[in-house]
C-alpha cells in the first residue's frame, strides 16, 4: 500500500497534497460550483491518482485538471480522467504593426480584485467565472503580468495578460455587458499587444472555446489565427 498523503491546508481553502518529491495543488474550481481544480507539480502517475482520489473526497464533486496540451493528458488519462473541454490554440505575432486602443487603458499590478471579480462575474457564466484564486493564479503564472482596464467613471473590462521568455499569454479578458458594442474588447486586446511589445515578445498566445463565436471573431479581427493545436480540460469523477 503505498503511504498516504501529506495535505497542507483545509478544503474550500486552496491545499497542497505532497509525498516525498511528489507535489499537486488544489482548490474549488470557482465559487459557482462544488468542482474542484488540481495541478499537478511533480509526481508520478500513482501520486496523481492518489491525489485526485483525495481532492475529489474533499470537494464531494469532480475533480479539474488544468488546460493542458495533447501530449500532456496521458498522465491524467491513466488515472481515469476524460476530457470534458476542448479549446482552441490561436496567436499572432506582437512585433506586426496594428493599430493601438482609441481609449485610454490604465496598467496596474495591484489592481481592485472585487471590481474584476465583478466584471468577470457577469461577463461569463456560473462554470466559466473566475474565483479570485483563479485570477491571482493567472497573474503568477508567468514571470511578467499585469492587469488592464479600461473605463472612465467606472471599469468596463478588465484583461490579464502575462509574459515569459519571448511569449505573451492573454490570460483572461471580460467585458461587463453592459458596455458590449463598444470596442472595449479589440482595445483591452491592443493594449495588452503593446505591453507585450514592451516586454520583447515575439508572440501572443491565447485559448478560447469552440462555442464562443463572439470572442474568436474578436480575436481574428486583431490578428490572431488559430494554430490547429488544441488544449483540453478534463474531468475526473468517482
Amino acid at each position: 500500500m503505498s503511504p498516504r498523503l501529506r495535505i497542507e491546508g483545509g478544503w474550500p481553502a486552496p491545499v497542497t497534497l505532497s509525498r516525498g518529491w511528489a507535489r499537486a495543488s488544489a482548490r474549488p474550481w470557482n465559487d459557482e460550483t462544488a468542482d474542484a481544480f488540481l495541478r499537478l507539480d511533480r509526481g508520478s502517475h500513482d501520486f496523481l491518482a492518489a491525489a485526485s482520489e483525495d481532492v475529489a473526497d474533499m470537494s464531494r464533486a469532480s475533480v479539474y485538471s488544468p488546460a493542458l496540451y495533447t501530449s500532456s493528458t496521458r498522465i491524467w488519462q491513466r488515472c481515469g480522467y476524460e476530457e470534458a473541454f476542448h479549446l482552441n490554440v490561436m496567436e499572432r505575432s506582437v512585433t506586426s504593426n496594428r493599430s493601438g486602443p482609441t481609449t485610454v487603458v490604465v496598467e496596474s499590478s495591484k489592481p481592485n480584485w472585487d471590481v474584476i471579480m465583478e466584471i468577470d462575474r457577469h461577463a461569463f457564466q456560473g462554470f466559466w467565472r473566475m474565483s479570485l484564486a483563479g485570477l491571482t493564479e493567472a497573474m503568477s503564472s508567468t514571470t511578467r503580468s499585469v492587469v488592464l482596464t479600461v473605463g472612465d467613471t467606472e471599469t468596463a473590462g478588465y484583461a490579464i495578460v502575462g509574459a515569459q521568455w519571448n511569449v505573451s499569454y492573454l490570460q483572461r479578458i471580460a467585458v461587463h455587458p453592459e458596455h458590449s458594442g463598444k470596442n472595449i474588447g479589440s482595445d483591452l486586446v491592443r493594449a495588452a499587444l503593446a505591453w507585450a511589445r514592451r516586454t520583447a515578445a515575439q508572440t501572443m498566445v491565447l485559448n478560447v472555446r469552440e462555442e464562443n463565436v463572439r470572442a474568436r471573431r474578436l480575436y481574428s479581427k486583431e490578428g490572431f489565427a488559430s494554430t490547429g493545436t488544441a488544449l483540453r480540460i478534463l474531468r475526473y469523477e468517482i
